[in-house]
């Protein structure tokens, strides 16, 4: 990649669905694409697809007797423990764990809540240790254990913000309980040991389909701000906020317009990159501290290709017969290379098997067989004498019109040639 940062490749999972999530493993190997279709695809790190899910039964009412999804893929998230087990969350109200070597379906969890039964799953995350799940639906959130049984959740809270709103939720990396949600202009921070009662929370944040993402020493959160109205911003801006307080320390600008939908921020490279409502993607970073990624493609510069300004003919100095080297060939070899040559070896042409080209009638095998067997002379003979070497024999014995009515058959009686009158021969 260089300054102009233009893709070196282009997946299309599904044509004209829309790209819900993205997650590597741990390793680094595999990525696995949720998209607005109910199957998800797996990738390997140079974009070959490896793998993909299998669609569920849309007529099937219990979600627990289908094999795969039935509505579009809302999230997606690795087995920290295990790099070929990941989480899929659809919005047909189900979380299923599937296994990567086999694209097989594992367990499925059906996700409910007391009021309004059935709802979409919009997030599903692992712990750091990979024991539990937490995802949130229609407002609420959920925790769940990665082994089973899945009959009922471990932790389960409603209303944890607007009802029917897209909560997104994330772990912190430097503990084993705590996460964030987000949703309605509003960023909480949660126990999963406890989930009666938030341990902070964050107002006046606007942008409720925007994610968040952690530093890599967890110390501190960046949300991604969205427009209150259908209008998008005229400048997309991130907020900076303390992990533990969720206190706000900075606002950072973007320089771009549009509004943040996602942000990751990259554990090893240490930079933000967001995504924003135009389709363009903004990374920051610092130049001190953050290394390659972005940092590879700014100081690199596209190939410069200088175009041919020299006019005439370009002589080399051995292509002159003043210094060219005649050397002397073999008559063997030259009588080899003049074999191979058809047009000095007057080669015939070699006879077309099979059906006719070009003009040239095809030959076979059989063909020449039956020709050894059957020979016809008739072409070779003259017309003229076979027909009188018959004449005799008819006259002696004839067979044809005239013996037929022989009996019955009259005298035959001809007109006379009678001259015209003049009168009529003028006319």
């Amino acid at each position: 990649m260089d300054h102009t940062f233009q893709p070196f490749g282009t997946i299309v999972p599904y044509e004209g669905q829309q790209t819900r999530a993205l997650k590597y493993n741990s390793s680094g190997t595999h990525f696995i694409c949720a998209t607005s279709a109910p199957r998800a695809k797996l990738y390997t790190r140079m974009g070959r697809m490896a793998g993909e899910c299998k669609s569920g039964d849309m007529y099937v009412m219990d979600m627990r007797r289908t094999n795969g999804h039935v509505s579009g893929l809302t999230c997606v998230d690795w087995d920290p423990r295990s790099d070929s087990r990941f989480v899929t969350a659809a919005g047909d109200s189900t979380l299923r764990f599937w296994d990567m070597e086999r694209m097989v379906q594992e367990q499925v969890v059906v996700a409910k809540t007391k009021t309004r039964g059935k709802v979409a799953v919009t997030a599903c995350v692992f712990n750091k240790s990979g024991s539990m799940v937490v995802s949130a639906q229609c407002g609420g959130i959920s925790v769940w254990p990665s082994k089973g049984p899945f009959v009922r959740p471990v932790q389960h809270v409603d209303d944890t913000h607007t009802p029917m709103s897209d909560v997104c939720v994330a772990l912190v990396p430097a503990s084993e309980h705590l996460f964030v949600s987000r949703g309605d202009a509003t960023v909480k921070l949660w126990d999963m040991r406890n989930l009666k009662t938030e341990v902070a929370v964050a107002e006046r944040l606007p942008g409720s389909e925007s994610s968040v993402a952690f530093s890599p020493d967890g110390k501190a959160l960046v949300v991604g701000l969205g427009s209150q109205n259908a209008t998008p911003n005229a400048e997309a801006t991130v907020a900076v906020l303390d992990s533990t307080t969720l206190n706000e320390h900075r606002r950072i600008s973007l320089q771009e317009p549009g509004d943040v939908l996602s942000i990751v921020w990259h554990s090893t490279l240490n930079q933000i990159a967001c995504g924003l409502s135009t389709g363009s993607i903004a990374i920051t970073y610092d130049p001190s501290q953050s290394t390659r990624g972005a940092m590879l493609g700014i100081t690199k510069r596209s190939r410069q290709y200088v175009a041919n300004t020299s006019t005439g003919p370009i002589i080399t100095p051995h292509a002159l017969p003043l210094f060219r080297e005649d050397r002397p060939v073999s008559t063997k070899r030259r009588h080899d290379k003049d074999r191979n040559d058809p047009v000095r070896s007057h080669k015939p042409s070699m006879p077309v098997r099979g059906h006719g080209r070009g003009g040239v009638v095809g030959v076979n095998e059989t063909q020449h067989i039956m020709k050894s067997i059957m020979k016809d002379t008739m072409r070779d003979e003259d017309p003229r004498e076979a027909l009188l070497r018959y004449a005799k024999v008819a006259e002696n014995d004839p067979k044809f019109i005239t013996p037929l009515y022989k009996e019955t058959q009259g005298k035959p009686v001809f007109s006379e040639e009678v001259d015209e009158p003049e009168t009529k021969r003028r006319k």
